[in-house]
C-alpha cells in the first residue's frame, strides 16, 4: 500500500423525467467521485452526491470542504480497524466535522479501496458472512406508474412495493393504495413514504381509509414526527422513521410506539460508521432496517447493496432508484433484474467506470 493517492471528478446524469421536489423539478444528478489509488493499482471509488430537501449541503458545498481536506489525507497507509466499523473513522475524521454527503463518500472509498487491496469484496470485507442477494423494493410515485408497471411488477418478482403519496390531493392518494393493493395482490408488501407531508389530521383520515390494504409501514406521515405515536394508535399503520433520523442522535433517541422500521440513508447520517449506529439501535427495539439510496449512480448503489447484504440481513433496500437515471456511471448498468439484486455482480461492475463522463478536478 503504497503511493497513495486521493483524486476527484465530477459528473452529472440526466433522469429518464424529470423528479419532482416540491415546486421544483430535477432534470438531472449531478456530484463527484472520490478516487483513492496507489501505484499497485488498487482502486476505490466513492460518491458525493448531496440530494436538494434531504441535504443542507450543495454539491459545491461539498466540492469546497473536500479541497480544504485533501491536504490533510494520508499519502501512504490508512489508519488501521476502518473495515469494523467502530469508530476508528470517527477518530480520523471526527475533528473536520465533514458534511455528511462527503464523509459517506470518502468512507466508500476508502472501503472500496481496502476491499481491492485484500481481493474482495465490500460486502465481504465488512462480514465474511454475507446475503449474496438481496431483494429491492419497486418505488412508485404516481398513479401512472401504477398503471403502466402495477401488474408486471408483481409479475417480474418483486415482493415490495414502495408508493410516494401526499403528493395530490387526499382522495387521489387514497385510491392510489387501494388501486396499488388491487393490482399488486396480497402477496405483495406495500410501503408508503409521506415524506412529512400532513399533519395529524389529514394523515389520520388517510390512514383510517387505507387501513385494510395491509400496509407494511408508512414513513414520516406527519409533519410532526413527535405525533407519530397517536398515529399508530388511531389507525394501527405502523411508522418508518426516515427523515427524523439525520439530526438524531442514536445513543439519546426515544424511539415512540409504533415505529416498526429504520429507513437509513448512510449518505444523509453521515457514513457507514455512523449508521451502524442506527442498526444497532433498531435491533434494541427489533425494529426493521432498510437502507436506501438518494438517487447515486451505479457506485452509490453498489456500496449501499454490499454494506446492507453485510449488516443488515435480508430486508428489502431502497435502491430502486437506479431506474430513473438515463445513463449510469460503470460500463455495464447497475440492476436488480426481477426485485433481486446480485451482490458479487453489482460490486464487481462498480469498479469499472465509463471514464468519457467524469471531469477531473484540478
Amino acid at each position: 500500500m503504497t503511493g497513495l493517492v486521493c483524486s476527484a471528478f465530477r459528473y452529472e446524469l440526466p433522469l429518464v423525467a424529470p423528479l419532482r421536489l416540491g415546486r421544483q423539478e430535477l432534470l438531472s444528478r449531478s456530484g463527484f467521485i472520490i478516487r483513492l489509488g496507489d501505484d499497485e493499482g488498487h482502486v476505490g471509488y466513492g460518491e458525493v452526491t448531496p440530494f436538494p430537501n434531504l441535504h443542507r449541503e450543495t454539491v459545491e458545498d461539498a466540492l469546497r470542504q473536500w479541497r480544504e481536506l485533501q491536504p490533510d489525507l494520508p499519502g501512504g497507509t490508512l489508519p488501521e480497524g476502518l473495515e469494523r466499523l467502530q469508530g476508528s473513522f470517527e477518530h480520523w475524521l471526527g475533528d473536520y466535522r465533514l458534511y455528511p454527503s462527503l464523509r459517506h463518500g470518502l468512507e466508500t472509498a476508502v472501503l472500496n479501496y481496502l476491499a481491492c487491496c485484500r481481493r474482495t469484496t465490500l460486502a465481504a470485507l465488512l462480514n465474511p458472512v454475507y446475503h449474496k442477494s438481496l431483494q429491492c423494493n419497486a418505488l412508485l410515485i404516481d398513479s401512472a406508474e401504477l398503471a403502466a408497471q402495477g401488474r408486471q411488477l408483481s409479475a417480474a418478482g418483486y415482493t415490495t412495493v414502495k408508493l410516494k403519496v401526499g403528493r395530490q390531493l387526499l382522495e387521489r392518494d387514497i385510491a392510489f393504495v387501494r388501486n396499488a393493493r388491487q393490482a399488486l395482490g396480497s402477496a405483495c408488501s406495500l410501503r408508503l413514504d409521506a415524506n412529512r407531508y400532513w399533519d395529524l389530521t389529514t394523515a389520520v383520515r388517510f390512514g383510517q381509509a387505507v387501513a385494510t390494504c395491509e400496509i407494511e409501514y408508512i414513513e414520516e406521515p406527519l409533519a410532526d414526527p413527535r405525533q407519530s405515536a397517536t398515529f399508530y394508535e388511531m389507525t394501527g399503520i405502523p411508522v418508518a422513521l426516515d427523515e427524523s433520523l439525520a439530526l438524531a442522535n442514536p445513543a439519546t433517541l426515544d424511539v415512540p410506539p409504533g415505529v416498526a422500521a429504520f429507513v437509513l440513508k448512510p449518505a444523509v447520517l453521515g457514513g457507514f460508521e455512523r449508521t451502524l449506529r442506527f442498526i444497532e439501535l433498531a435491533r434494541r427495539h427489533r425494529l426493521k432496517t432498510v437502507i436506501s439510496s438518494v438517487f447515486e449512480s451505479g457506485i452509490g448503489l453498489a456500496a449501499l447493496a454490499n454494506y446492507a447484504a453485510a449488516v443488515c440481513g435480508p430486508v428489502p433496500v431502497g435502491l430502486d432508484t437506479y431506474r430513473w437515471l438515463r445513463q449510469d456511471l460503470p460500463e455495464q448498468r447497475f440492476t436488480a433484474d426481477g426485485g433481486r439484486i446480485d451482490v458479487d455482480g453489482v460490486d464487481e461492475r462498480a469498479r469499472r467506470l465509463r471514464t468519457g463522463v467524469l471531469q477531473p478536478l484540478l
